[in-house]
């Protein structure tokens, strides 16, 4: 397995714990920042970043958009797309952005 399938794997199953926490907040009315895991491709990762759910639901609409704590972005696989208060959008590119159309197709996310 190459770089980048190890790289869009290890982000896509921190994605998955995402989304639930995303889905936890959105059944209880919680609008206030909470804690998502960073979505970047270091394997020993565990940094933390608090968007507000609402705004992690609209990056979950877009299928290469991910959540990184600052400095987690990597030129090699992914472009930052918008700098936030804390966290950084960045959007996979290249091989990686092939590799997770292989691995985790999603149909409810947009390109």
């Amino acid at each position: 397995m190459d770089f980048a399938e190890r790289a869009a794997r290890n982000e896509e199953v921190f994605r998955g714990i995402n989304e639930r926490i995303e889905a936890g907040a959105e059944l209880h009315g919680i609008e206030t920042p909470e804690r998502f895991h960073c979505e970047c491709d270091r394997g020993g990762c565990f940094e933390m970043v608090e968007p507000r759910p609402g705004d992690y639901r609209e990056l979950l609409e877009r299928r290469y958009h991910f959540v990184v704590a600052p400095d987690h972005a990597d030129p090699r696989v992914e472009r930052v797309l918008e700098e936030r208060d804390g966290y950084w959008v960045v959007e996979k590119v290249g091989e990686a952005r092939e590799a997770l159309d292989r691995q985790h197709p999603h149909e409810r996310h947009q390109s």
